[in-house]
């Protein structure tokens, strides 16, 4: 009898998890309250590359939630920052850093390396070649030799996420 209470419990706790992984999941692919598609930065790259008009269509007339660290530059204007994440192939030592460049919607109130998350919506830019020494912007410029130009409505600081990195 107790053998098959706990083999019963096992896989109630079993089922459970497995919600709450799927729950989990499909929550981040969701649009956020505001209407706000999520997007990584490794997402906006591959769309950039792939070079189909439909899916960049779809995400240049999105509303998009960004999440990463900023990196600030002396080349940006005041009002501007990189917001960036390492990504990863294979392990560690081949991360590359590929970030955007966000429009903040006032004066930069953040520091390198805070983690933020920022709304608004994206736009392609044509590549200021005085801007090749930003590693994590050099990185997103596909052959049109555009870039990914963000204007955040909303920027705010946030914990660093669990998975900090993103894999590829």
């Amino acid at each position: 009898m107790k053998f098959r209470n706990s083999k019963r419990f096992f896989g109630s706790i079993q089922l459970l998890l497995l919600i709450i992984l799927i729950s989990g999941v499909s929550a981040a692919s969701q649009p956020s309250a505001n209407n706000y598609q999520e997007y990584t930065q490794l997402d906006i790259g591959d769309i950039l590359s792939d070079g189909s008009k439909a899916p960049l269509q779809a995400l240049l007339n999105s509303k998009i939630l960004l999440k990463g660290r900023v990196l600030k530059s002396p080349l940006l204007k005041n009002d501007e920052v990189v917001v960036y994440r390492m990504i990863i192939t294979c392990c560690a030592a081949d991360a590359l850093a590929s970030g955007v460049l966000v429009k903040l919607p006032e004066r930069n109130q953040f520091h390198d390396q805070d983690w933020v998350e920022v709304e608004g919506t994206l736009q392609l830019q044509p590549f200021d070649e005085n801007l090749k020494t930003i590693e994590p912007l050099a990185g997103m410029v596909p052959q049109g030799n555009v870039y990914p130009y963000f204007t955040a409505a909303k920027a705010y600081k946030i914990s660093a996420p669990s998975a900090k990195y993103l894999y590829y």
